[in-house]
């Protein structure tokens, strides 16, 4: 799930198109032959906005106008969805978003091409694309951190994950035994020079 943005100034009273599919759950959306989704059904939608409003609603203690309008919205959601219980079943079409998938990843030891990765990899799950969508966010960002691995960064990923006792890529339950930030560590201790990272040091 997407995690709470700071809201530091004015709050945001809604959510962003990424944001709306990952809380909405792979099982309720309508993709094309090219992953790029084209339906979800009216009833996912709601439920969506729903649990946002009432995850978010508790942002900030002292935000008291953030909260009235968040109780308000939930029994928007909910007078909706009585209104449209006939109608809950029809697939809505919604703009196709295309989601940008991550650069294949070939071994590379650079630690620009290593940052840049793993942040395709964290902005790929925020849009919704992680294949588990039923799992953790470290474990979403981990399977999909696996898929665009070429074969010879594949094998290494493997051995790693076999000395975290994960005997299967995916594992069940897509349980990696292990962070995302653990995972990021290993990842550039194997592909960013260590030159790079004494230069870092040293700065």
């Amino acid at each position: 799930m997407p995690k709470q943005r700071a809201m530091s100034n004015t709050p945001k009273f809604w959510l962003e198109p990424g944001e709306l599919l990952a809380w909405i759950g792979e099982a309720n959306l309508l993709r094309d032959e090219n992953w790029v989704v084209i339906a979800v059904s009216a009833e996912a939608v709601l439920n969506a906005y729903a649990q946002w409003y009432e995850t978010h609603r508790e942002a900030s203690v002292e935000m008291e106008v953030w909260k009235r309008r968040c109780d308000h919205l939930l029994v928007i959601s909910e007078q909706a969805t009585k209104l449209h219980a006939g109608t809950l079943s029809q697939k809505l079409i919604v703009q196709k978003i295309k989601l940008h998938e991550p650069k294949r990843f070939d071994g590379s030891q650079d630690m620009e091409v290593v940052a840049q990765y793993l942040q395709d990899v964290q902005h790929f799950v925020r849009q919704g694309g992680a294949v588990c969508q039923g799992a953790s966010e470290d474990n979403q960002k981990i399977d999909t951190f696996w898929h665009f691995l070429t074969g010879k960064v594949f094998h290494w990923f493997e051995n790693s994950m076999k000395k975290q006792g994960v005997d299967a890529i995916p594992p069940e339950e897509y349980n990696y035994n292990i962070t995302w930030d653990d995972m990021k560590v290993l990842f550039k201790r194997q592909y960013v020079p260590e030159r790079a990272i004494s230069v870092i040091r040293c700065e």
